[in-house]
């Protein structure tokens, strides 16, 4: 029920990308550097989530891969999603420059982003798609479900549809629509997609998928929450967020749970404006309350809270922590990032933001920094990393044609203190509408990224890069000590494969997705040379765990995949 008269689509199940150029050939070469999922930690390590980290190893971006080669189509406002098991998901709009039908394309990378298939493709004459979202949920290759949630707009009878399609994410196959509104010659303008399945909600079964989306109504515009709490099979959750008479545009949703948030909420922010053609205006934010099918309290305008960002803000994202640990506030931090526009004129924009880590039960709201300088800097982008209890950021540097990314860990004990991972990721500086998004790799818990980089012609082609960890020896060396797992994934049994340059005692636990202590086992002082141990995990439930591998000295952790 996507289409103009709910056409048939024309289902593609991983079709073999087109032939990339040479050069693109010669990048996904140097692109098989990026297998490992190692990263080396101390030796008294006592938990899977210290209150502070160690400094990573040097981080290495290598070539931008093109996600799909296609000169044909105007490539837009890309999304990515990543699976348990590091699986990539990718989705764009589309313009034919042929026709000019427009449509929307999904793709999927097994390989790192090495190498991407076409999971679904269409486009429909006299259709728009103007947004769009993805996201994978599931922990288990039989379970895993990719949810796109779009709006269609018939640009003859100007009426639009919001619909939820899914797909199996595992074979690639069109599931179907299980929500289809529409909304007259009612304009939706923007729709989200988040899911809580790592950390589910309670009541959530098995787990919950939150949609919100802006509208508009006569005589006022509105924003929509709208939930499934068994997994998407019934999106059996309505909740009116927030009305105005004057206009709401983009919108973002995010999940947040911590050890005092145990229940787990849906945070969402928005913009709002005050005419049609406004370039800015004022950011909102609420939540769900105590229970994510709760009604969403009362909304608070962020940009009050700072004298200099008064309606002045525009295309607000947001994150949450998510996790089964309180920050340090005893409850779990959230971050809203907007771009300003410093003088008002659009010449000069600074990616700013606000903070509140007692999200869950108080609208402490706090003004902070990421980049407040006489470049103009736009279309942020925010995650959360579970795995390393830090925010993940980006955004579009349009003096420099940079895309840095950034971070800042759970606690902010420096707001405004965010550091580099990459100054610029990207290769190519052919950039105008960027729109970078990120996502984190669960499998080895790194940022992945996608944006918009432009062709001869002003047509937009999707790319992708991936942060990946080389330690300077070797990808699971450290001091003499190495490792590594094989099959991984795996089926039945896994070999830890490991290295000693001296005598020494040796140790190995393994640790689920959240953090939970799964086995543990002392093999005693080993000689030096090459050993081998076997464990056993045909009766583990499917999904990513976490070896760590002891030498008394040095920690290595590494990703493990089970899929039966």
């Amino acid at each position: 029920m996507r289409k103009q008269n709910y056409t048939m689509k024309k289902l593609y199940l991983f079709i073999v990308a087109a032939a990339f150029s040479q050069t693109v050939i010669l990048a996904q070469s140097q692109l098989l550097l990026k297998g490992s999922n190692e990263t080396i930690v101390p030796a008294n390590l006592s938990e899977l989530h210290p209150a502070g980290r160690p400094p990573l190893p040097t981080v290495q971006f290598f070539n931008d891969v093109i996600i799909e080669n296609n000169t044909s189509m105007d490539q837009r406002h890309v999304r990515i999603s990543v699976a348990f098991n590091g699986w990539l998901y990718a989705a764009y709009n589309t313009v034919d420059t042929i026709n000019g039908n427009g449509g929307i394309t999904i793709r999927t990378s097994r390989d790192n982003g090495n190498t991407w298939n076409t999971i679904d493709s269409y486009s429909v004459s006299g259709i728009r798609y103007p947004a769009f979202d993805i996201v994978v949920a599931g922990t288990d290759t039989n379970n895993m479900v990719l949810f796109l949630a779009g709006v269609n707009e018939n640009t003859v009878s100007g009426a639009y549809t919001l619909y939820v399609d899914k797909y199996n994410a595992a074979t690639g196959a069109f599931v179907g629509s299980n929500y289809n509104m529409q909304n007259a010659t009612s304009p939706i303008y923007d729709v989200a997609l988040a899911s809580d399945y790592r950390f589910p909600a309670s009541g959530a079964s098995p787990y919950s998928v939150g949609l919100l989306y802006s509208t508009y109504g006569n005589p006022s515009d509105s924003i929509v929450f709208l939930g499934s709490s068994n997994g998407g099979v019934i999106w059996d959750i309505r909740q009116s967020v927030s009305t105005t008479g004057n206009f709401f545009r983009k919108v973002s949703i995010a999940y947040g749970r911590s050890a005092s948030a145990s229940n787990g909420r849906y945070f969402g922010a928005w913009e709002m404006i005050g005419s049609a053609s406004a370039r800015t205006g004022h950011i909102y934010t609420s939540r769900s309350g105590s229970l994510i099918t709760s009604p969403w309290i009362a909304p608070v305008n962020l940009d009050s809270v700072s004298g200099s960002m008064i309606n002045l803000c525009s295309n607000p994202q947001m994150a949450v922590q998510y996790n089964n640990i309180d920050n340090d506030s005893s409850s779990c931090t959230a971050v809203v990032l907007v771009q300003r526009d410093f003088n008002g004129d659009g010449a000069d924009h600074d990616i700013l933001g606000f903070y509140n880590k007692r999200s869950h039960f108080t609208n402490f709201w706090t003004r902070l920094d990421v980049i407040n300088a006489s470049e103009n800097d736009v279309q942020p982008d925010i995650t959360y990393d579970p795995g390393a209890d830090n925010f993940v950021a980006t955004y579009y540097d349009s003096t420099n044609a940079h895309l840095p990314c950034i971070s800042n860990p759970m606690n902010l004990l420096t707001p405004s203190g965010w550091s580099n991972i990459s100054t610029q990721y990207n290769d190519q500086t052919n950039l105008a509408a960027a729109y970078p998004r990120i996502d984190i790799n669960p499998f080895n818990n790194q940022p992945a990224l996608a944006w918009i980089a432009e062709l001869p012609g002003i047509s937009g082609i999707a790319m992708f890069d991936a942060q990946y960890v080389i330690n300077g020896i070797s990808a699971n060396t450290h001091g003499g000590f190495s490792t590594s797992l094989y099959p991984n994934p795996a089926n039945d049994a896994v070999t830890i494969a490991f290295g000693l340059d001296k005598q020494t005692h040796v140790s190995y636990q393994v640790y689920d997705i959240a953090g939970k202590l799964i086995a543990t086992r002392d093999l005693g002082t080993l000689n030096s040379g090459n050993h081998n141990e076997q464990l056993e995990v045909s009766t583990w439930n499917n999904g990513v765990y976490f070896v760590r591998i002891n030498n008394g000295e040095n920690v290595i952790t590494t990703s493990m995949v089970i899929a039966h």
